[in-house]
């Protein structure tokens, strides 16, 4: 008996390892998970194939071929893991055309792709609309071409999603996609399509941080992250604020509701910069935080947090030097050994004497008794006071603002167009810079009402700003020498003098 004559049902079966991609557009394209799978698995029992593997891409764009599960399934082909490769319909293989397909070639015909040679048994590739590698010179033109048509539809549903999204823009409407952080996306009031409005919650976070950064003096723009991180008012992309994520958000140009179209900020016919949607900060706003933001010399060490509460607050009673936060391992009775799984102990002491300076008496007191007598003596005396925060208002640099907008379309211009016109209009614009930058700009402080007492403020409150109203509070906390008796902080070891102030209600309070 010949290997022809051999029963069907007796011959070894092919293996097969199936691939579906299933993209973000799938329900436009009238496209079923379920269905590919269905149909996959019907080719398969029509050609006697034993189904192996099962590779799902949902939700990934055919453009791109760092895909997960269509790598693994050509690499089901390189190890020899299977015999065919089984797709619903080969142009959603990949929307890139020619460059990928000739991968998928290389690995159906078992070549190496740097050399040509045969580097593993070839394997054969079928759909289920009748495209056969087994068809010889017929699939490899037929292959070719589907994977063209793959790559220019891509191409025409890119062009009418930008189309689409500039008519949207101009329309003052959002065009989709995650809106940017202080936003949300709302049905239109005015008609059909969606529109950016003001998210409260982080609109508040965003107006906080940029008073915080414009007040004088500012506070350290690593403190404000710090401040956004412990509000819990994540940003939009980030598992985390950071220095960075914070200063983009503070001056980009969609805080101040306007849009960009191909690195551009939209404009009306009459050339002016349109703002389809409410903007969060003004325009003075965002112009002084550039300028306060922007990169300067040298290094800032003002970003870092302190280590307690009363850090840099106590003096020694000797020398009055500052009492420096010290950690010591718990040990043994006999003071040889760690005691393991213990937190350390945590002290502030005078450290004049390792420094080389000279203290009678040094001190050490041990932090966290301090610590609660002073925040209760703090809390006891102004807790129920209205809390008010600095709020700094800048005016007058609105056409400051403007010019430099133009100057940076300028400078565009001429990384294309290097011509005489642009080049005359830049040196204008950067002469207007300098003459409205020498200006005073209208700047002034007004104290605010939070709504919040001060017990109210501290809860939530980080410990940098905990310490900072602990600073402003005290002109003095002293420590005296500890004396003999039972374990904990006896008072009288403390002398403080509260700060100055025209508070009335205050002065009576202490």
């Amino acid at each position: 008996m010949t290997p022809t004559d051999v029963p069907a049902t007796s011959r070894p079966r092919k293996r097969a390892s199936l691939y579906a991609r299933l993209s973000v557009a799938a329900d436009a394209e009238n496209l079923s998970l379920d269905g590919m799978i269905r149909d996959m698995r019907a080719l398969c029992d029509r050609e006697g194939f034993e189904e192996v593997a099962l590779h799902i891409d949902d939700g990934r764009s055919g453009g791109r071929r760092d895909r997960d599960e269509f790598q693994a399934w050509l690499n089901d082909a390189r190890t020899g893991a299977c015999d065919v490769l089984v797709n619903p319909v080969t142009d959603r293989l990949t929307r890139e055309g020619l460059n990928v397909a000739a991968t998928i070639l290389d690995v159906v015909e078992g070549k190496d792709p740097a050399t040509g040679r045969l580097a593993h048994p070839p394997v054969r590739l079928i759909d289920c609309n009748g495209l056969d590698s087994l068809h010889g010179d017929a699939f490899r033109f037929r292959f070719v071409i589907q994977a063209e048509v793959g790559r220019a539809e891509r191409e025409r549903i890119r062009s009418r999603s930008r189309k689409r999204a500039r008519n949207l823009r101009r329309a003052g409407r959002w065009g989709g996609g995650t809106p940017p952080f202080g936003y949300r996306a709302i049905a239109n009031p005015d008609g059909p399509g969606w529109v950016l409005d003001v998210e409260p919650k982080e609109a508040k976070a965003v107006q906080e941080a940029a008073e915080a950064v414009l007040k004088n003096p500012p506070d350290p723009l690593t403190r404000v992250v710090r401040r956004l991180n412990h509000q819990g008012v994540p940003p939009r992309r980030a598992k985390a604020w950071s220095r960075v994520t914070l200063k983009r958000v503070l001056t980009g140009d969609h805080i101040l509701g306007r849009v960009s179209q191909n690195g551009r900020l939209l404009r009306d016919e009459e050339g002016e910069i349109l703002a389809p949607f409410p903007a969060v900060l003004s325009l003075s706003q965002v112009s002084a935080l550039r300028d306060r933001l922007k990169p300067k010399g040298g290094t800032s060490n003002g970003g870092g947090h302190p280590a307690r509460v009363l850090s840099g607050l106590l003096s020694c009673h000797s020398c009055l030097s500052d009492l420096i936060v010290h950690h010591a391992s718990v040990r043994t009775r006999d003071g040889k050994q760690k005691v393991e799984g213990k937190p350390p102990r945590v002290s502030y002491r005078c450290e004049s004497r390792s420094q080389g300076r000279v203290c009678e008496q040094p001190v050490t007191v041990t932090a966290g008794p301090i610590e609660e007598f002073v925040v209760r003596l703090y809390l006891d005396t102004v807790g129920s006071f209205p809390m008010y925060k600095e709020r700094t208002i800048v005016s007058g640099l609105e056409e400051l603002a403007s010019v430099e907008e133009e100057i940076k379309e300028a400078l565009a211009d001429l990384a294309t167009a290097a011509d005489a016109e642009t080049f005359a209009r830049l040196q204008k614009l950067q002469a207007r810079q300098a003459e409205l930058s020498t200006r005073d700009t209208g700047r002034r402080s007004e104290m605010v009402a939070t709504g919040q007492t001060m017990a109210e403020f501290w809860e939530g409150a980080l410990i940098d700003d905990r310490r900072e109203l602990l600073e402003s509070a005290f002109d003095e906390l002293i420590v005296g020498p500890g004396r003999r008796g039972p374990k904990g902080f006896d008072p009288e070891r403390l002398s403080y003098r509260w700060a100055e102030r025209d508070d009335v209600a205050f002065q009576e309070s202490i």
